[in-house]
């Protein structure tokens, strides 16, 4: 196979995944998800046992759910709603990177100051860095949205 073939087969998949987007109404469905997983992970605060696995589920449900409502078409899909979604991912990768590099810091002098036999530098885990990257995105694209309509 030629390699300018091979390039055009790459660059149409990667075309695909780029502009990928769940039906509207499927917005719903992820905030559904979300409201539920997010309960039940209150819930179990509350009950007796142990239920770490459930919580783990729980949370990898909570994620989906914001990707859901993120890769969702907006009602009125456009040019304008790509560039929005646009700068708010790029705005949201900014604020996550530097989240993920101060937060730890922040999290270590806080404990150094309140409780200094139990201070430990301690990494963010895959959640809570995939939720802020949501929550943010999630976040400056409504107030982007506000601003332009």
């Amino acid at each position: 196979m030629k390699k300018s073939k091979i390039c055009d087969a790459e660059e149409l998949r990667l075309q695909w995944l780029v502009n990928f987007k769940l039906p509207n109404y499927w917005k719903k469905i992820g905030w559904a998800l979300l409201s539920l997983s997010f309960a039940l992970i209150i819930l179990t605060k509350f009950l007796d046992g142990d239920f770490s696995v459930i919580i783990s589920i729980l949370k990898k449900i909570t994620l989906l759910g914001l990707l859901i409502v993120v890769i969702s078409k907006e009602k009125i899909e456009d040019e304008l709603m790509e560039n929005l979604r646009g700068k708010a991912f790029s705005f949201s990768f900014i604020i996550g990177v530097v989240y993920v590099l101060v937060q730890p810091l922040i999290n270590y002098l806080v404990f150094v100051i309140l409780k200094p036999q139990k201070a430990r530098f301690e990494d963010l885990g895959d959640f809570q860095i995939l939720w802020f990257l949501l929550i943010v995105y999630l976040t400056a694209f409504w107030f982007l949205k506000r601003r332009n309509a």
